[in-house]
């Protein structure tokens, strides 16, 4: 025995039973759960490992390129671009893994409409030139060059005219030259002059240097960018629309034609377009990861994959990063990283709303539950170069949701890893090979509407997304490539791999820390309302006292519901009572809140009223108020998508219905709205707000209440009307109580 070695003595039967156990076929083990607790290190519902796996196994740099390849082509719906752009995103998703992957085509153009919407001709540009003949010969623009040079809707001429400048085109002195037969030069977008310029004056065709849309001139003004080409179009050629055609240039060489004019030279031009019109189809990508534990319910991630070449941000980088979503976790599951989902996670490539309403026209009725919709929207540019801020939004209030604090607890974990250059944990700092290192401060904001989450909302899917805005770039020709950031695109990434997996993996085990994560956040969200109301009273007058203390009380109610509703939605994942009792009982735990908070702003309110010498004026409910009070709207199936616009445009000839009363009080809220510094984008989606709150439980009076506080104050006599047009469009029925 050789000193400092251990002998073993093995009996002979136990080397048989060891060569037994070694020659035995190892069974594949199925990964944990990727959910736990609440981590201390990141706040999610993700255990750390999951969290970095999530990370370091995604790539903005892989997406980037999924953005360049699909910038090459004209993805304008339903043109033949868009169909490429499809195909190539269908033989990826394919390539990547994904279950069922199809191209659903729907039917466009014509009288083909989805929920009330109007479909549009297929759209087929064969060439596209622009010439000044004189005083030089100058190739302008060519729709070979940049294929959005050319508006949407412009049709086939080949004409040579003078050139007459309108400026804006808005006023009749603008038109103190005759039109007639001439190519117009305007600073405004040809749609909103066509209608002067060509169907009455008798313009051959119109020349814009228009880029920056109304509701972004808070982040940039025309001039801004002088090289910008801007994306217009032109009303499709039919009833008592003439067919014309329209041309986009820089503001430079805009300016260029107005020197030459100016200094007396005669200006002609040469515009050479061949275009066709045909049916056309609305093309939705599909595929899904199936679930393995409950298939038949779905987490839904979209993004539109349309916009003119190049519209790399807007929205190839959305459309890149689902695609690399679909990928990570193919790659991770095949990998034994994560297991197979519970739940089916299904991957939508659309046409940005028109083709959501054709799929859901199909699919509306399908035999699953579908959990939220994560959308992406404009989300991977470079936050400098663009001076654009990371956002997600918040659902709507008529639609609270477990999402929010899904999103914000991510939200909170990038900003607090993402904050520094060189962070100390390094697995948790999100950047990519070829990406910066921008600081990363992102933040939560109300409702916007603008994209496909909009949709979602409104059926009762909660549905969000992040979004990056302003930006600098937002639909003119300079939306490059060049101008995405594969670092941006990275975090991106991650906060959907991350939504996605908490929803796709949780089950009862995790309901109630859903739930729980919920009234965290939930609190959050009320503290600041609380302060909102307070500074609602401190800041009213004798005059508006009265309003003011009663939209602060309105508000602090409003906000606890919402949060109480929200935490309820938790019990999605739930599957046990006792699991959904506890999800009421963290519910409850709101309700010595509110008492609190009301208080809080009872106490303001008297204070505000000695500071202004009154006394609490009496509350008495009004007319309009006592029959609002007994009318509860309720949505009929199967149209819930119709929107205020499409039942207003089937009721113009109709008089009764009074639909100019109900404009004037839209357009009033959106002036207050803007008036109180609301941004355009949360200001588009009001005027649909009122009718998704309409759930068959809530009176119109109710609706009032909730609208008011948020969005704005609206005549309830007009809302009564505003109800009355979805009732007389067969939309919805109104009940009396």
């Amino acid at each position: 025995m050789t000193p400092g070695t251990v002998h073993f003595l093995v009996k002979p039967t136990m080397l048989v039973m060891l060569a037994i156990v070694l020659v035995l076929p190892a069974f594949p083990q199925t990964p944990p759960s990727p959910l736990g607790s609440p981590s201390a290190q990141t706040g999610l519902l993700l255990k750390d490992p999951v969290t970095v796996s999530l990370i370091q196994n995604s790539s903005g740099d892989l997406a980037h390129d999924y953005v360049t390849r699909l910038s090459l082509w004209d993805r304008s719906q339903v043109t033949p671009g868009f169909a490429e752009a499809a195909e190539w995103v269908s033989s990826k998703a394919k390539e990547f893994g994904l279950e069922q992957v199809a191209i659903e085509h729907y039917p466009s153009g014509g009288k083909v409409e989805y929920f009330g919407h109007q479909t549009e001709n297929l759209w087929k540009a064969k060439k596209g030139e622009l010439w000044l003949t004189a005083p030089f010969e100058v190739r302008l623009t060519s729709y070979a060059e940049l294929p959005m040079s050319l508006s949407r809707n412009s049709s086939s001429t080949n004409i040579e005219a003078d050139v007459v400048d309108i400026g804006d085109g808005m006023s009749e002195d603008d038109y103190k030259q005759d039109v007639k037969g001439k190519i117009v030069l305007t600073t405004s977008n040809p749609s909103s002059v066509y209608r002067r310029a060509v169907v009455q004056g008798g313009a051959a065709g119109i020349v814009s240097s228009w880029s920056v849309p109304p509701f972004d001139m808070l982040n940039r003004l025309p001039g801004d960018f002088p090289d910008q080409v801007g994306w217009g179009r032109m009303p499709p050629p039919g009833d008592n629309q003439p067919a014309s055609f329209a041309f986009m240039i820089t503001a430079r060489r805009a300016e260029e034609l107005k020197t030459l004019m100016q200094r007396g030279k005669t200006i002609r031009m040469h515009a050479v377009v061949e275009t066709e019109f045909a049916p056309g189809s609305l093309d939705v990508v599909s595929g899904v990861i199936r679930g393995s534990k409950f298939p038949d319910e779905e987490i839904v991630v979209s993004a539109h994959l349309d916009h003119y070449k190049p519209g790399a941000n807007d929205n190839a980088s959305g459309s890149a990063s689902i695609l690399e979503m679909a990928r990570t976790l193919r790659y991770l599951i095949d990998s034994k990283q994560l297991p197979r989902p519970l739940r089916t996670i299904r991957f939508l490539w659309v046409p940005e709303y028109s083709g959501t309403w054709a799929w859901f026209s199909k699919h509306l009725d399908d035999p699953v539950k579908r959990i939220a919709d994560l959308n992406f929207d404009m989300l991977g540019e470079n936050l400098k170069t663009t001076n654009a801020v990371f956002a997600i939004n918040y659902t709507p209030d008529s639609n609270p949701s477990f999402l929010n604090a899904v999103l914000e607890s991510i939200l909170d974990f990038m900003n607090k890893y993402n904050d520094e250059r060189y962070p100390p944990r390094k697995d948790f700092h999100i950047i990519s090979v070829g990406g910066s290192r921008n600081r990363l401060q992102g933040r939560m904001v109300p409702f916007t509407t603008g994209t496909d989450h909009e949709v979602f909302n409104n059926l009762k899917i909660p549905g969000s997304g992040p979004l990056g805005w302003p930006d600098f770039f937002y639909h003119p020709s300079q939306d490059r490539p060049d101008k995405v950031d594969p670092t941006q695109l990275h975090r991106v990434i991650f906060v959907g791999l991350a939504a996605t997996t908490t929803m796709a993996y949780a089950d009862d085990a995790n309901a109630g820390d859903v739930a729980r994560l919920s009234l965290l956040y939930g609190k959050k969200r009320i503290a600041q309302s609380e302060q909102e109301a307070g500074a609602m009273l401190l800041g009213s007058s004798k005059d508006t006292f009265a309003e003011k203390d009663r939209l602060a009380g309105l508000l602090i109610h409003h906000v606890y519901e919402r949060e109480r509703q929200a935490i309820r939605t938790a019990g999605t994942f739930a599957r046990q009572q006792e699991t959904r009792k506890g999800i009421d009982r963290v519910a409850g735990l709101l309700n010595d809140g509110e008492k609190t908070s009301a208080e809080n702003i009872k106490s303001l309110a008297a204070m505000q009223m000695a500071n202004l010498g009154m006394r609490k004026p009496a509350e008495k409910l009004t007319q309009a108020e006592k029959i609002a009070s007994r009318l509860i709207p309720v949505r009929e199936k199967g149209k819930e998508l119709y929107s205020i616009n499409s039942v207003a445009v089937q009721l113009l000839r109709d008089t009764t219905a009074q639909v100019p009363k109900v404009a004037r009080a839209l357009n009033g809220v959106g002036a207050w709205m803007k008036a109180e510094g609301i941004s355009d984008l949360r200001i588009m989606g009001m005027p649909d707000a009122a009718a998704y709150y309409a759930d068959g439980q809530r009176s119109i009076r109710d609706i009032r209440d909730a609208f008011s506080v948020e969005y704005g104050p609206i005549d309830t006599d007009a809302l009564i009307l505003y109800f009355r047009l979805f009732e007389k469009a067969g939309v919805m029925k109104i009940r009396q109580r």
